[in-house]
């Protein structure tokens, strides 16, 4: 059944009718003059077109079967729409509003705002993947008295979204687009969601894995783009940005693969902007890295443990969003260093080995660090595969996930609200029994449930409730404090009563968390920031 928004600055919009939700899908935010231009947001005035907001919209240049492959990461699958891409038509937003007795909520409502930005390691992801489907949480937010505003956006990824070198930047084309789509998202919704019944002055912005990392870049902005952040197991300390000169490396091998190493560089230029971009995805290995860069604009630098670890702010590593951006809720999942076995799975044979080179030659300068490692994660060069891969794993959780959760909300000024994410896959595949990366997601937006056994069913529920609380602006749970660093912890709940196994736990207490203190106590003997590095050199093959 369909529905007709009367938006005083877009004009008439045709959108969906759900389960006391309404759906405005597939609204074009920005447009594009070509592949790698920069986003300019797209007004209407009340003589525009109708707006057809009843079906979702195209993806961006991504692979169409990323969706597929995330069910495999969760392990079950959701139906899915007939997914198409766009190369200069994907950048569009979902808009969900819940349904006030049964009408859209009148316009004086302003209901607060969660903006999700997906994550995918900034090569693949879209809104219109139904696991990200914000229908049933913003039903949910009203049936428990908090009712909110749900949207999802799209940005570029990949080569569109992240492709940038000297010879672009001279002719015009900036750096980091997928964010500065990002940005421009955010700035549409300021302007226009008034209209559809929500706060312009109350967004919270929610990002998971690389949009947890987005979330972070976007502290950057001197402009405020949002009240709250919810960060899920993503962080600039786990995907750092890229430095300039690898960049440029990444610019000369598509210069080199596209055999375009005569021309000049306008003429280059020219020819990137013309060859069909499938042809030009065709040629970027999957390893090559299209991520975020530091550029001087949008991102400044590299952040290091001790910077996001400080209330004072670093002027080499200046983040205005400290002080607009009111709180923060960041969180993990238990095993989420799982997702690193995408990267390395083709390594396993003889990984431990491996690891065991690249470590000892990151630590030459210092041997006995190597072997505290080594001995703290229980690695040898001759242990089997698959336990060597869990050992190092673990490690990439404690790393990447838990050490940024800890020392982001020690570093946060204001209102910081951590939890760890404990319940275990259900289903059957290599992760049954793990909570691996992208779990959270299946939890959070209740699209899961009817798979889900009822005592986890109770878990999601309960999960998707304190964070629409704090899209309300409403403490979830006690504030992370120096004096109390405590954090809420969802699961196991193993079938058995679920308020009992979701505590909050007060103080440093990682082990009642369904964690382990191992990386806090190498880092009292190593730095963090070696120990990251360390890693990136080994995911990286050094």
């Amino acid at each position: 059944m369909s529905t007709i928004l009367k938006h005083g600055k877009l004009g008439e919009i045709h959108g969906v009718l759900g389960d006391d939700v309404a759906q405005f899908l597939g609204i074009q935010y920005a447009s594009l003059k070509d592949r790698f231009a920069k986003s300019e947001i797209l007004d209407r005035d009340l003589d525009s077109s109708v707006i057809d907001a009843t079906r979702i919209g195209p993806m961006v240049m991504s692979p169409l079967q990323g969706c597929d492959a995330e069910f495999g990461i969760i392990q079950h699958a959701l139906p899915k729409p007939d997914l198409t891409v766009s190369e200069l038509h994907g950048l569009n937003l979902n808009v969900t509003v819940p349904l006030m007795e049964r009408k859209l909520p009148g316009l004086g409502s302003k209901l607060p705002v969660c903006v999700f930005i997906h994550g995918g390691g900034y090569s693949t992801g879209s809104n219109s993947w139904p696991q990200y489907s914000q229908a049933r949480m913003v039903k949910l937010s009203a049936d428990i008295g908090f009712p909110m505003i749900g949207v999802g956006i799209n940005y570029r990824l990949g080569l569109p979204g992240f492709l940038t070198s000297s010879e672009l930047r001279e002719a015009g084309y900036a750096s980091n687009n997928g964010l500065r789509d990002q940005i421009n998202a955010l700035r549409w919704i300021k302007k226009n969601i008034g209209d559809f019944a929500g706060d312009a002055d109350n967004v919270t912005v929610m990002g998971e894995s690389a949009g947890a990392v987005s979330g972070m870049f976007l502290l950057h902005s001197e402009e405020p783009l949002f009240k709250r952040l919810i960060s899920m197991s993503g962080s600039a300390l786990l995907v750092k940005p890229l430095p300039l000169p690898v960049s440029e490396f990444v610019y000369a091998s598509l210069v080199k693969s596209m055999g375009l190493e005569n021309l000049s560089g306008p003429e280059r230029v020219k020819a990137i902007l013309e060859i069909p971009i499938k042809d030009l995805l065709e040629k970027i290995p999957p390893t090559m890295p299209l991520m975020p860069v530091v550029d001087g604009d949008i991102i400044p630098g590299a952040p290091t443990f001790s910077q996001i670890s400080d209330k004072a702010e670093d002027p080499m590593y200046p983040m205005p969003g400290k002080q607009w951006c009111e709180s923060l809720m960041i969180g993990d999942c238990q095993f989420d260093g799982s997702i690193f076995s995408l990267m390395l799975g083709p390594r396993r044979v003889g990984i431990a080995r491996s690891f065991y080179k690249s470590i000892e030659k990151s630590f030459a300068h210092h041997p006995p660090s190597a072997e505290k490692l080594f001995q703290a994660y229980g690695i040898t060069p001759d242990l089997p595969d698959n336990i060597a891969l869990r050992s190092i794993f673990t490690f990439a959780t404690d790393i990447g996930f838990l050490a940024p959760v800890v020392s982001l909300a020690r570093g946060w000024p204001g209102k910081a609200y951590v939890y760890h994410f404990n319940e275990p896959n259900p289903w059957d595949g290599e992760w049954k029994g793990d909570t691996t990366h992208v779990l959270d997601i299946a939890f959070l937006f209740q699209n899961f449930n009817e798979f889900l056994p009822p005592a986890l069913k109770e878990v999601a529920v309960i999960f998707a409730r304190d964070f629409i609380k704090f899209v309300n602006g409403e403490a979830p749970w006690a504030a992370f404090e120096t004096s109390n660093q405590g954090a809420m912890v969802y699961g196991p709940s193993l079938e058995r009563s679920t308020a009992a196994f979701m505590p909050y736990i007060r103080g440093n207490a990682e082990e009642s968390c369904g964690r382990n203190s191992t990386i806090f106590k190498l880092g009292e003997d190593i730095p963090l920031d070696e120990l990251a590095t360390a890693w990136g050199d080994f995911l990286a093959g050094q």
